[in-house]
C-alpha cells in the first residue's frame, strides 16, 4: 500500500512521513530539505523564480522515490511518501499566470504514481506559525512562508475532491511525536494497523524466531 502525505509548507509532512515509516517498518520517502536539495532550489523558491525548473525538480525527486519503492513493494506493506501529483498542482497557484500552461505539462510526470491513499494535511495559521518558530530554518522568511501556506493550503483543499483515494485531515491539536496523534491520523485515513514491536522487561534473553539469523 502506497500512502502519500501532502500539505502546505511547514505543516509537518516530513515529520509525519518519518514517524509513520518508523512505526510500520516498511519504508518512507521524504522530499528532503536544506543539505539534500541543490542550493539553487532554495534560492529560487525564496525568490519566487524559475517556476518550471523548481516544479520539474520536485517532480523528478518524487518520481525517483516512487520508482525505487516499486522494487520493494509487496502485499501487506505500507510505504509512505512525501509528495504526490496533487503537490505539484497545488503549488502552481503561487506562480505567475503566464507560466501555468508550462507548469501543467510537468504534472504528467506524476500520472503513473497512483498512491493508494493521499493524506492532505491542513491546519490553522496559528499552528503553522508555531511550527515555523520551532524548526529554526535560517533560509526561511516566516512571514512569506505563512502567506505561501495560506495560498497553497487553499489549493490543496480545492483540489482534494478531484483526486481519488484522498482524505483531508486537520492536523490542529495532533502531535506527531505522540502515539495518540499518530493513531488519530492512521484511523482518520483508514490505514491498516501497524505491527507493534513488543516491549518486555526481561532478566534473561532467548532469541525468538524473528531475531534469529535465517
Amino acid at each position: 500500500m502506497r500512502v502519500a502525505i501532502v500539505g502546505g509548507p511547514g505543516i509537518g509532512k516530513s515529520t509525519l512521513v518519518r514517524q509513520l515509516g518508523d512505526l510500520y517498518h516498511n519504508g518512507a520517502y521524504g522530499e528532503g530539505e536544506e543539505g539534500v536539495w541543490d542550493r539553487r532550489v532554495l534560492e529560487d523558491i525564496e525568490a519566487g523564480r524559475n517556476p518550471v525548473g523548481v516544479t520539474a525538480y520536485f517532480g523528478a525527486l518524487y518520481d525517483a522515490n516512487y520508482q525505487d519503492a516499486a522494487d520493494h513493494d509487496a502485499s501487506g506493506k505500507v510505504i509512505f511518501f512525501e509528495g504526490a501529483r496533487i503537490t505539484l498542482e497545488a503549488h502552481i497557484a503561487e506562480y505567475p499566470a503566464e507560466s501555468r500552461d508550462e507548469l501543467r505539462r510537468v504534472l504528467a510526470i506524476g500520472d503513473s504514481w497512483n498512491p493508494d491513499r493521499v493524506i492532505v494535511l491542513t491546519s490553522s495559521t496559528d499552528t503553522i506559525e508555531k511550527h515555523l518558530r520551532l524548526r529554526h530554518r535560517p533560509f526561511e522568511n516566516a512571514e512569506r512562508l505563512v502567506s505561501r501556506f495560506r495560498l497553497i493550503d487553499a489549493e490543496f483543499r480545492r483540489l482534494a475532491p478531484m483526486y481519488p483515494n484522498t482524505v483531508v485531515i486537520d492536523r490542529d491539536h495532533k502531535e506527531f511525536h505522540d502515539r495518540t496523534g499518530l493513531l488519530d491520523i492512521i484511523h482518520a485515513a483508514g490505514l491498516p494497523l501497524f505491527r507493534e514491536i513488543p516491549y518486555r522487561r526481561l532478566e534473561r534473553f532467548e532469541a525468538s524466531a524473528s531475531t534469529r539469523e535465517p
